[in-house]
């Protein structure tokens, strides 16, 4: 076939057909993406005047729906929500109810509720995502409606972020905690952020007992995942859980053979101040335990610079070096320790010790 064809007196036809042939396509080509490419920015740039109409129009106006075109494509809508949600992120008050009272008179809420519903599951995601930014009470009942029904696990994780900012009360946060259990862990930032976004939605309201309250029921309810619990002690400490001593206590006393919720109850309670569970710590048989312990034994009390000492012969090599930290943080004494563990026999403890002085004098 080849050979017929090369050999053919049209050859040369055919090359110059095929040649001319690829000039066009890649004319065609080039012009198709530059008219896309205008196409595009001409959509963005409306969408941005449009955003910035509409923020403005919140801020200034006192009925900005009368002053606004009705939404009439995706990028309008996609336009109206980002100024809402930026302005219920920046004002509170007045400025905030005429954000959310745009929302229904414009129908966003009613065209991402019925975008949810779509078949392809990442823009059931992305409406999602956009609903739980207007923060709006009555969508607490709606996420949960869709999440019973919803088959995607990628989109279910997105409901359960939406219900963080709707929580209420302990009994709202405790069935946040027993349907993000019923879920594949995901990971453990992904739950922090759920239950920080909880605690911080109380603290603005001045209702922090409530997270208490739930910690409270948790602690025992089998519902629960021990590492979501442990989670939910890693967004004590991010958000600064004031209130939450006796709570975080309770924990330490009731996991005490889960290393890793010691470890975030010892962080927790230091960060409001509380290092009474940092002595018992120091002796734990789980090293985790111990070098959390460590990051705060020198801000302790003076009287655990012996236990620190003995840390320099810890097994393991991490809870030697925090330890050689800790004493070097330690004022005098925790230094004059160190200089004479430098020059002991032990090599272990005086690598250790000459490495914290070394970080001391730099």
């Amino acid at each position: 076939m080849l050979d017929s064809i090369t050999n053919s007196r049209y050859f040369y036809h055919y090359v110059g057909a095929a040649v001319t042939a690829l000039t066009v396509f890649n004319v065609f080509e080039i012009a198709f993406l530059l008219w896309n490419k205008r196409r595009v920015e001409r959509s963005e740039a409306k969408r941005l005047e449009l955003k910035r109409l509409a923020s403005t129009a919140l801020i200034t106006a006192t009925a900005p729906a009368a002053l606004l075109p009705a939404p009439a494509s995706d990028d309008d809508y996609a336009a109206y929500s980002e100024a809402v949600a930026s302005v219920l992120d920046s004002f509170e008050g007045e400025i905030a109810e005429r954000a959310r009272g745009l929302i229904s008179e414009l129908g966003i809420d009613a065209y991402y509720r019925r975008l949810a519903r779509h078949r392809l599951w990442y823009k059931r995601g992305n409406a999602v995502d956009i609903l739980a930014s207007f923060r709006l009470p009555a969508n607490r009942e709606f996420f949960l409606a869709a999440f019973r029904q919803e088959p995607a696990p990628e989109v279910k994780y997105r409901l359960l972020h939406g219900l963080s900012r709707l929580a209420r009360d302990h009994r709202d946060i405790a069935e946040l905690a027993r349907l993000l259990s019923s879920l594949p862990y995901l990971t453990s930032k992904y739950n922090e952020d759920v239950f920080f976004n909880v605690i911080a939605g109380l603290k603005a309201e001045a209702r922090e007992e409530e997270f208490g309250l739930f910690m409270r029921g948790a602690m025992d309810d089998q519902a629960v995942r021990t590492m979501v619990k442990r989670d939910i002690l890693n967004a004590c400490y991010a958000a600064v859980c004031e209130k939450g001593r006796p709570v975080l206590k309770a924990y330490y006393s009731a996991f005490a053979h889960e290393p890793e919720v010691l470890v975030a109850c010892i962080r927790a309670l230091a960060r409001v101040g509380d290092f009474s569970a940092v002595p018992q710590a120091l002796g734990h048989p789980d090293w985790r335990v111990r070098m959390a312990a460590l990051k705060y034994a020198d801000v302790c009390c003076a009287q655990l610079v012996p236990e620190m000492r003995a840390l320099l012969r810890d097994p393991n090599y991490h809870v030697r070096l925090n330890a050689a930290l800790a004493l070097a943080r330690s004022g005098d004494t925790g230094r004059a320790v160190l200089k004479a563990e430098k020059a002991g026999t032990d090599k272990f403890a005086a690598q250790m010790a000459a490495y914290a002085l070394s970080q001391e004098a730099a």
